[in-house]
């Protein structure tokens, strides 16, 4: 099974992580995913003027995929996409941009109303050009405006930014879920602890 464009399963399965090469190779298995199954085709979106809805929607998928890996997590629980949004935007980069209202509002009205309605909702609107900040509020305040390539644009460099953060190894909970994440798209399951009660 791939992973990737370049890589399969049995590639990662191969990494013992025993060194900062293993590391670095894990990471490349992981932005060569990334940028396969989405970046170059958001790039490729970005060209066409009335793409703003499709390339929001694409990286609400991967800011919740994101969020999953800093996490470690195999999925995002139920009832809890709003608190992985909020996550996401209020605790990397974008939280210069970002208080929890307004992440709040990205969730229900950006991130749900693309996904179960296929527009933003209510007052939220999605733009692009110089006139527009990443992001700001109506006029009203009932809602937001995103901007659609500066939203992307800091996406990727907040990718970018995570990946060489696991690549220098700094942060040891940040590792391990990175790999518990990978290790659960590549069908490697959590083994019981040798000794453990199973209920």
């Amino acid at each position: 099974m791939r992973v990737s464009r370049d890589f399969t399963v049995d590639d990662w399965k191969a990494l013992t992580f025993s060194s900062e090469d293993e590391w670095a190779k894990g990471v490349a298995i992981f932005k060569d995913r990334i940028e396969t199954r989405y970046l170059e085709h958001v790039r490729a979106l970005l060209q066409r003027k009335t793409s703003g809805f499709v390339v929001l929607a694409l990286d609400c998928a991967l800011i919740e995929t994101l969020e999953q890996f800093r996490r470690g997590t195999r999925k995002t629980p139920q009832r809890e996409g709003r608190q992985y949004f909020e996550a996401f935007l209020t605790q990397t980069e974008f939280g210069k941009h970002f208080d929890p209202t307004m992440a709040g509002m990205f969730y229900t009205e950006i991130r749900c109303g693309l996904l179960h309605q296929s527009e933003a909702g209510g007052a939220s609107r999605v733009k692009r050009g110089s006139a527009f900040p990443l992001v700001s509020k109506t006029t009203d305040g009932t809602g937001i405006i995103i901007n659609t390539p500066e939203f992307h644009s800091l996406l990727e460099k907040e990718f970018q930014a995570y990946s060489a953060s696991l690549v220098i190894g700094h942060d040891a909970q940040q590792r391990a879920a990175f790999k518990r994440k990978m290790d659960f798209i590549c069908r490697i399951e959590e083994k019981e602890p040798v000794g453990a009660v199973v209920a």
